[in-house]
């Protein structure tokens, strides 16, 4: 349920010194106030690690199934995540030979909430080109559809794994929502704001990301062909509005993608105009199946 994390933990007692004598490589570099800023870096057993000396904060990042599985490719279970995440602060005491907090006392400020299913990726692709996240634009590729924030920032991938890996897997088509809980606030249902220490992180947490982001790309529901979209997107919109996008969904058929001279502004105003018609994405070619939600244990 979990692919790469990124932990730190406050470290007053520690310094780049004490690290660097471990073998950790020392450097410096100037910051945006023309002042420098010294850091120890070390990567041990697949976690790279961080130090800051002015801030006195380590910082761990890993692939969890990397470091659990020895293999990047599988999908861990949640009891798997939680032994990955104690066994990064394990790690992390051999790495800087100091006595760690426990796990759930780090700060959590990097999650990407990971799930799979064992169905072929290329239509399901295709169709999430036309869909939004909010405060997202959709960056098409011929592998993967990420949803890019205007930071520049990654807040979900679609894509296909047997491309990324170079071989055959059991469960190539990923969806991955990528959270930085002390930047984004995120409500789980519009309740509380997801935890930044990592002992509050729970699978139903996990869970409530992935199925959250599935339904705000209609993954949760069959994507429909565009060829069956005339009917609510009049009713919605009224006949001259609906039947004119209607037509611009079929040159989008026709061209295999939006057609050249269709600005990304009124890209992104189709997209609204087909949400509030209840249409998160589409097929181009037949209706795709829905795709079963995660499982939290």
């Amino acid at each position: 349920m979990l692919d790469t994390v990124r932990l730190s933990v406050g470290m007053p007692e520690m310094s780049c010194g004490d690290l660097v004598g471990r073998g950790w490589t020392r450097t410096i570099q100037e910051n945006m106030h023309g002042k420098y800023d010294v850091w120890a870096t070390c990567e041990l057993d697949g976690v790279r690690f961080h130090f800051g000396d002015g801030f006195r904060w380590l910082t761990a990042e890993t692939s969890l199934p990397g470091l659990v599985l020895g293999d990047n490719a599988q999908l861990l279970t949640w009891d798997a995540c939680e032994r990955g995440l104690s066994q990064v602060q394990e790690v992390a005491c051999d790495a800087s030979g100091f006595s760690l907090p426990s796990v759930d006392d780090w700060n959590v400020t990097r999650l990407d909430a990971l799930w799979a299913w064992p169905v072929e990726p290329g239509p399901y692709i295709a169709a999430l080109r036309f869909s939004k996240l909010p405060r997202t634009q959709a960056r098409a590729y011929g592998s993967s559809v990420d949803w890019v924030t205007r930071g520049h920032r990654i807040r979900a991938r679609f894509y296909d794994k047997t491309v990324e890996v170079g071989a055959a897997v059991d469960l190539p088509s990923r969806l991955e929502r990528q959270v930085r809980p002390r930047k984004e606030v995120v409500r789980l249902d519009g309740g509380e704001r997801l935890s930044c220490r990592a002992g509050d992180l729970e699978a139903v947490s996990v869970k409530g990301l992935l199925c959250d982001c599935m339904a705000s790309l209609g993954l949760d529901k069959p994507i429909p062909s565009v060829l069956g979209l005339r009917g609510p997107l009049v009713e919605t919109h009224g006949r001259r509005r609906g039947t004119n996008l209607f037509r611009v969904l079929l040159e989008a058929r026709a061209y295999g993608g939006w057609p050249g001279d269709v600005s990304k502004q009124t890209q992104a105003r189709y997209k609204r105009l087909l949400s509030q018609a209840g249409i998160h994405s589409f097929s181009l070619d037949g209706e795709l199946p829905a795709l079963s939600p995660p499982v939290a244990g």
